[in-house]
């Protein structure tokens, strides 16, 4: 059988045919795409966030670096003071500006660190037991282990080891914070470990 030219072509139901499988390879596509885009746009999140929990961290190790001694010391904060103009007054601003009264706490309640009331870093929650600030001291006499390190345990022994008394409240015998909490972004959690020491005090 013969087909005139006229008759040349597809038929309806070919390009019905055709256009569905179209549409499902297209619909497939975007698929891929979407979930792409929707998984960078995830990973971006989570760069974003533990770049500033990094940021803040820097910031809480550089600010008690310069500090010269504790006021206060407490599991969930801890003040630090820096004489910035060098007149032995610890002022919030000074005459140039600077605060040298700094408090650095953290807020379970918000889940935020936070410096003087400013947002240091959002979304912290702690790694399992241990605390958020913890304080040693560089004094080894009172080192008992001979570990390199004085925790407030090693302090509260003096008196057993024929030492005089001291107390592990005494802010004056810390020189080093030690910052340990972790950060969540949607289902993926990063944690941060570091450690600062008054600048007199190394």
């Amino acid at each position: 059988m013969r087909y005139r030219s006229s008759e040349v072509g597809f038929t309806l139901v070919e390009v019905l045919v055709a256009m569905g499988v179209f549409s499902i390879v297209s619909l497939s596509f975007y698929g891929v795409l979407f979930a792409s885009v929707r998984s960078t746009n995830a990973s971006e999140d989570v760069v974003r966030v533990s770049e500033e929990a990094r940021g803040g961290l820097n910031r809480m190790i550089r600010e008690t670096r310069e500090g010269q001694l504790f006021s206060s010391l407490a599991a969930d904060s801890y003040n630090v003071r820096i004489d910035f103009d060098g007149d032995g007054v610890y002022e919030n601003p000074n005459e140039n500006g600077d605060y040298e009264n700094l408090n650095f706490e953290y807020r379970e309640s918000d889940r935020t660190i936070r410096l003087n009331n400013s947002l240091l870093v959002a979304g912290v929650t702690r790694i399992g037991s241990t605390p958020i600030f913890s304080y040693t001291s560089n004094d080894l006499r009172y080192d008992w282990n001979g570990d390199g390190v004085t925790t407030a345990a090693e302090l509260d022994l003096a008196p057993a080891r024929g030492y005089p008394e001291v107390s592990a409240g005494d802010t004056a015998l810390y020189s080093n914070v030690e910052f340990a909490f972790q950060v969540q972004s949607g289902d993926r959690t990063t944690q941060f470990r570091s450690q600062a020491q008054l600048r007199n005090r190394r």
